[in-house]
């Protein structure tokens, strides 16, 4: 059996991730720290996040292969992963500059506009809507072939009376997103979208384009039916923001 560990690379805004999968123990931790060390290097990151919900186990090298590659400068945070791993993880990096986050919540509240993409829109985007480059909480579910619930979780990084853009902060969602969520498929999707100072908002929507660069995946989801209500509160909220 292979047991050579899975190290990805991706970002979202300026906020770099690192997903650790597998094992990560003994000699490949060391390559590991290698590896990372090399990335952070070339990057020059200065927001690192790593996301240990796909780490099966770790020893105290691997811990050390995380913490010593990072820096007193460096605004760094772990998603949380099984048990035994975050126990290793609270033994072995006690007193590093590390956050632990259970859900993106955390994570947005802690980064907040790093996971935003600042980039030009066409004047054709602007006619249509207002937009607002943002980090929100987006939960969002649909029903599957089989009529059970999906639920997901993930950032609203772009956000408009007419609808989002999000990407997600766990790959393992992605990777079913990618099988889930073409929009050439038709599910719709019941959003939850937390505006602060503004109240959550429920709309119903449709994928209406996907984005891969690399592991990232960024979807667009176009608003199918959202109360007046909501849509005023989303105007207010990108007024004053």
């Amino acid at each position: 059996m292979n047991r050579s560990p899975q190290i990805i690379k991706r970002k979202i805004g300026t906020v770099h991730i690192i997903d650790l999968r597998g094992e990560f123990v003994g000699p490949w931790a060391l390559r590991g720290k290698e590896e990372i060390a090399l990335f952070v290097k070339n990057q020059k990151t200065r927001n690192l996040l790593f996301n240990l919900r796909g780490l099966s186990t770790v020893d105290s090298l691997g811990v050390k292969a995380v913490t010593e590659n990072l820096s007193p400068d460096m605004r760094c945070g772990l998603v949380v992963g099984n048990l035994s791993v975050m126990q290793m993880f609270s033994r072995v990096a006690s007193g590093s500059n590390l956050k632990f986050f259970k859900t993106e919540e955390e994570i947005i509240q802690y980064f907040g506009q790093d996971l935003v993409k600042w980039e030009e829109k066409t004047y054709e985007e602007k006619r249509r809507h207002q937009r607002l480059k943002t980090a929100l909480a987006l939960g969002f579910s649909f029903t599957d072939e089989k009529g059970e619930r999906v639920f997901f979780s993930a950032v609203v990084t772009d956000l408009s009376e007419g609808g989002l853009l999000a990407e997600y902060l766990d790959l393992d969602r992605e990777s079913f997103h990618r099988m889930k969520l073409s929009p050439y498929d038709f599910h719709m999707l019941d959003l939850k979208i937390m505006l602060p100072g503004f109240g959550e908002v429920e709309a119903q929507g449709k994928v209406v384009r996907t984005f891969i660069d690399r592991d990232q995946v960024e979807i667009g989801i176009e608003f199918s039916d959202i109360s007046p209500e909501d849509v005023f509160r989303i105007g207010n909220f990108l007024k004053t923001s």
